[in-house]
């Protein structure tokens, strides 16, 4: 128990900052920051103090949320499927929300970090490769659906957002949107013929290996609600079991990748822990490594197993799942060297492939190439590559110096939210480096999330900083 409560703290994540010298702690009723959180000097303070207030920001914003909900949590799909008729969830939240992005300032807010300049970069170098694509009208399609839905998310996490209360109703919304997916996955989730975990009501997460990816995104979102103290001590202890649960099914769906990705997430919370909470980490990990292989079934043990193992007889499947995935690879590799500057058209690996097999009278595998960033390179260039990469590099040390510094100042709910931020990211990339999700709207969202909680979050501890400093009582002139 007492490991239990450590790792339910808030402090769990962070460390306890040092008093700074000269300063006694302020009064408990000073602590709280006033709202809205006053903005520190700069060019843009007049604007962005209007924009807290202007109530067609916040109608935009809430808006945002529903958009970010409905995207995450599949719901439309599931409803689709269920009752045949498409409830068109979006088109009540994303004409709103990406109205107020344009007329409240939340482009320009986002533009002031390079991440969002990357990103945007991205986009318009597949924009150029498009008139030299395999097949043109296919390109153009995916172009248009990028920029109006997938690269929407970006502005509306990152530019609508501006106090660090909508931070927190952000990072709930995602938790809410876990806590639906792996509702419905207990209820509509049916196996395929190897035993794996698979969905045909739940969309872009129906397939096995894209529900396990998006569930290591979404799940650390629900450990920020565990970690946060102001919340009822019930709520955050009843949803332990539901991340041993969607830990259960992200293993249940046999990928590979994923198991490999928790792995990788795993190791990443040990290097960000202190030594007392490694031992909480350690003992959690210990726990669950061995609990769950025991309700696990004996076809997805052998899967994941195949990794280690060099039994080809059980692990026929998985033999050939990964000779394809190399083939795919090596492929996707070769026609980025030839063609390096624009690749073969966004989205059109599975023609060119297809087609430039068939020409040599052979078998093609018409398939995506399961890696994400080979899925970019051979399909829009090297260039496109690098605007990716450098945008995906800008947001993770702009968390990564929020995180750092709200930790050594003792700010523990910003420290914890970039924690979380940080380790969702590193499941899902651990998971889509075997998966084609470069046009999904997981990463501009990601992207959008990085910039609103760095600027926002360094924004909050500088105003109560201010506060506790204003608040500290002058010591007299002969002690000084």
């Amino acid at each position: 128990m007492g490991d239990m409560g450590r790792m339910l703290s808030s402090k769990a994540l962070v460390p306890r900052a040092e008093p700074r010298a000269g300063l006694r702690p302020a009064p408990a009723q000073v602590a709280v920051a006033p709202a809205p959180v006053p903005l520190p000097a700069g060019r843009e303070t007049i604007r962005d103090q209007a924009e807290i207030q202007n109530p067609l920001r916040k109608i935009a914003f809430y808006a945002g949320l529903g958009f970010l909900f409905v995207r995450l949590s599949e719901v439309s799909n599931l409803l689709l499927f269920y009752t045949h008729v498409n409830f068109y969830l979006l088109y009540l939240f994303a004409p709103l929300a990406i109205l107020g992005t344009l007329t409240t300032g939340g482009l320009a807010r986002t533009f002031r970090q390079n991440a969002a300049k990357y990103w945007v970069a991205f986009f318009a170098w597949m924009i150029l490769a498009t008139p030299f694509s395999f097949w043109k009208g296919d390109s153009v399609s995916l172009i248009l659906n990028y920029g109006r839905v997938q690269l929407a998310m970006l502005f509306v996490v990152g530019g609508l957002a501006m106090t660090w209360k909508e931070i927190r109703l952000i990072f709930y919304t995602i938790a809410v949107a876990a806590v639906a997916n792996l509702a419905t996955a207990h209820l509509f989730t049916k196996l395929d013929e190897g035993g794996r975990i698979t969905m045909d009501a739940s969309g872009s997460i129906g397939n096995s290996n894209d529900l396990g990816a998006h569930l290591l995104l979404v799940m650390p979102f629900l450990l920020f609600v565990i970690l946060d103290r102001t919340r009822n001590a019930f709520l955050r202890i009843s949803l332990l079991p539901l991340v041993a649960y969607g830990v259960w099914v992200v293993l249940g769906t046999g990928s590979r990748g994923c198991m490999i990705a928790l792995v990788a997430m795993f190791l990443f919370a040990l290097w960000r822990a202190s030594p007392g909470q490694r031992a909480a980490i350690l003992v959690v990990g210990v726990v669950l490594a061995v609990s769950i292989p025991l309700l696990l079934r004996g076809s997805i043990l052998i899967r994941l197993g195949s990794l280690f193992s060099e039994n080809h007889e059980q692990t026929a499947e998985a033999d050939q799942s990964s000779a394809q995935r190399e083939y795919l690879l090596k492929k996707s590799l070769l026609y980025t060297f030839q063609h390096p500057i624009f690749g073969v058209g966004p989205g059109q690996f599975p023609n060119f492939e297809g087609n430039q097999q068939a020409a040599e009278g052979k078998h093609g595998a018409w398939k995506v190439t399961h890696n994400f960033v080979t899925q970019v390179s051979s399909e829009c260039g090297i260039p496109a590559l690098l605007f990716m990469m450098m945008s995906l590099g800008s947001a993770v040390l702009l968390v990564n110096r929020t995180y750092r510094q709200a930790r050594r100042k003792g700010f523990n709910d910003i420290a914890n939210a970039c924690f979380c931020y940080q380790l969702g990211l590193v499941g899902y990339l651990g998971s889509v480096i075997f998966l084609a999700h470069a046009y999904h709207y997981y990463l501009p969202t990601m992207v959008g999330l990085a910039i609103a909680m760095s600027m926002i979050g360094m924004r909050q501890m500088a105003a109560q900083e201010k506060t506790r400093v204003a608040a500290a009582p002058s010591m007299p002139f002969a002690m000084r």
